[in-house]
């Protein structure tokens, strides 16, 4: 891979002598080439050929799929699947002159925007974050440039001035895409965003409630616990014969932590890289009917962040453990109420661990202690 300038590729195919190799370039709106080298001697024929249609890093998993001849997952674990957004680069194999299928690609990182189409770039540089501030913090007003990438790949040449019109065009395509996939609204705002204190809406939450057996949020959104002191009290209604599965979760396999039912009694689960694993078992049934099952967390003072977890049924004390080390953030996989849909958290169960009781409500707070 080449260095990019900050920017988001799109990619421009290229082929290696090896037989069935398939070498891809690419182009960001700054005029840089970005390798991707595609090996597949028993699926490509051509060799020693190029490529020069272009394409963008989301086309590599539609290629993969039409490869495999796999379709498109519209649902994951139960989860319905926004649809793949790609154009499979396939069709180009073995045929240099195929008809271009990635007619148009926006790009936007930090207000720094750009659109291709059919053979165009328009971009307009807003500026590096550790450069804010010296052209004013309004990125309307960054100019737009304009380049023939056909024949100007390294985007050398602004025409912006000569084709206005052409610009003009292309400025409104970008709105046009930008609507289209949610981009907007754009926040020329950096590290403000990291600092509850100059947010909008005032400083964040310390207590989040959430009702039924069905919540999903990105874990960054989700409620942000350890390694600070908490509790997470849930209001569940246990049927007949018991309840099993994950009540509450954030993270992986590889770092996360999850409260659920194992045969019968509550465990909590934290694990971190393989480093500091704990299941902390329960030790008290939870009966049948409306059952208060809490958690409660009390940090220790030390840097890796561990402390005292103790379990609790109907307020009655229900286990207690020590979390060895814990992280402010579980990685890229969600906060979720009444299952653990992606990869389990917890080796005692198999994703998704749908909660087999009925959440009637359930608080996480940060407390002070």
């Amino acid at each position: 891979m080449t260095r990019l300038s900050g920017s988001i590729p799109g990619r421009r195919v290229h082929s290696r002598k090896d037989p069935g190799d398939s070498r891809c370039t690419s182009d960001s709106y700054y005029g840089t080439r970005n390798p991707l080298v595609i090996h597949w001697p028993k699926g490509i024929n051509a060799k020693g050929e190029q490529r020069t249609q272009f394409h963008h890093v989301i086309d590599v998993v539609p290629t993969i799929l039409e490869a495999c001849k796999i379709p498109e997952p519209k649902v994951v674990n139960g989860i319905p699947q926004k649809p793949i957004e790609g154009v499979s680069m396939l069709y180009s194999f073995d045929d240099a002159k195929a008809k271009e299928r990635r007619t148009t690609q926006y790009f936007e990182m930090t207000c720094n925007r750009a659109i291709y189409h059919d053979g165009w770039v328009a971009c307009s540089r807003f500026g590096a974050p550790w450069d804010r501030g010296k052209g004013g913090d309004d990125f309307t007003k960054a100019p737009w440039e304009l380049y023939h990438v056909e024949d100007d790949f390294s985007q050398a040449d602004d025409l912006a001035a000569k084709h206005p019109d052409k610009l003009k065009a292309l400025q409104a395509k970008f709105v046009e895409e930008a609507k289209k996939y949610d981009v907007f609204p754009l926040d020329p705002r950096f590290s403000e965003r990291m600092d509850p204190k100059l947010r909008v809406a005032g400083e964040p939450p310390t207590t989040w409630t959430y009702y039924g057996n069905n919540v999903w949020l990105p874990e960054p959104i989700g409620p942000q616990l350890f390694p600070r002191p908490h509790t997470i009290t849930a209001e569940l209604v246990i049927p007949k014969g018991g309840a099993e599965g994950v009540v509450t979760c954030a993270g992986a396999f590889s770092a996360g932590w999850s409260l659920y039912v194992k045969d019968g009694k509550p465990n909590f689960r934290y694990t971190f890289f393989d480093i500091a694993d704990v299941t902390i078992p329960g030790t008290e049934a939870l009966p049948e009917g409306k059952v208060t099952l809490k958690t409660e967390f009390t940090p220790d003072g030390t840097p890796d962040g561990g402390g005292t977890l103790k379990l609790f049924v109907n307020g009655k004390p229900a286990g207690e453990g020590q979390v060895k080390r814990s992280t402010f953030r579980h990685g890229l996989e969600p906060f979720e109420v009444g299952r653990d849909s992606i990869t389990p958290i917890s080796p005692d169960y198999k994703t998704p661990a749908a909660f087999t009781g009925t959440i009637e409500k359930i608080t996480l707070a940060l407390t002070k202690k």
